[in-house]
């Protein structure tokens, strides 16, 4: 990988950010866009479920409309996740065939996390990686990811734990035997934030920078920051299917 493109921290819906992790996929996998790693965060709040999920097994929809909590469904597998505006997301694709990446699911989740790990202790977070795709500071979640092989290409988004707004937290129905030998009993206490760490909250300009850097070193490649395409921006008209009630209802 010689070339990354970085396209800078926004925030966007649930809808907008789902289609244009897509659409930057799509760009990607075929070849018309480099690897690319996008940095975005959520307003209003929002919970993804994964691709395989049923949402009403998931998610509290009640009181995600009592709180104007958005749902959407994610492309990628794994579990509900709360995005708060509080948390910094990142995007990774990159062509399924890019020999800086390993091709097994494990090893990919390892070599596109370690990143992710270095920044967090760059400022001072003793972070570490848990298979199979957690970042976990004293076994507790800072840092969750899920990826997907599509398209031509893999796409890993994940959640950065900056702060967290738990009172939002009931918008999830986290069923008892997801924490089973995990030795805590509720997901309020099976999570940990950077600002809880360092007791001191990090922007999310000053995060960006730092994975950046850590993105570029990890792949031996040039960053360099850049806009959409064109062809980019008018893809996300993908976001009408990320809002109809077929799609997020699908299982």
């Amino acid at each position: 990988m010689n070339r990354l493109r970085v396209i800078g921290f926004e925030y966007g819906d649930a809808a907008f950010n789902m289609a244009l992790d897509e659409t930057i996929m799509k760009s990607v996998g075929s070849g018309r866009a480099p690897p690319t790693l996008r940095l975005y965060g959520w307003d209003p709040p929002a919970v993804s479920i994964g691709y395989f999920q049923e949402i009403r097994e998931e998610v509290d929809l009640e009181f995600c409309h009592e709180e104007g909590i958005q749902v959407v469904r994610r492309l990628s597998g794994g579990g509900a996740v709360l995005h708060t505006s509080k948390e910094l997301t990142y995007s990774f694709a990159v062509e399924i065939s890019d020999p800086s990446v390993p091709q097994d699911v494990q090893g990919s989740y390892i070599k596109i996390c370690a990143p992710i790990v270095s920044a967090l202790r760059e400022i001072g977070v003793p972070a570490s990686f848990r298979p199979i795709n957690d970042i976990e500071v004293k076994k507790r979640k800072i840092s969750g990811n899920a990826q997907t092989r599509r398209f031509g290409a893999i796409l890993q988004h994940g959640t950065v734990l900056l702060g967290m707004d738990y009172s939002l937290l009931p918008a999830l129905k986290v069923r008892a035997e997801k924490f089973a030998g995990k030795g805590v009993g509720d997901v309020a206490r099976r999570i940990t934030t950077v600002a809880e760490i360092l007791g001191r909250e990090v922007a999310h300009g000053e995060f960006s920078e730092i994975l950046v850097r850590k993105f570029a070193d990890q792949f031996g490649a040039d960053a360099h920051y850049s806009t959409l395409s064109e062809e980019e921006r008018i893809a996300p008209t993908l976001e009408e299917r990320y809002r109809s009630i077929d799609w997020t209802f699908r299982r």
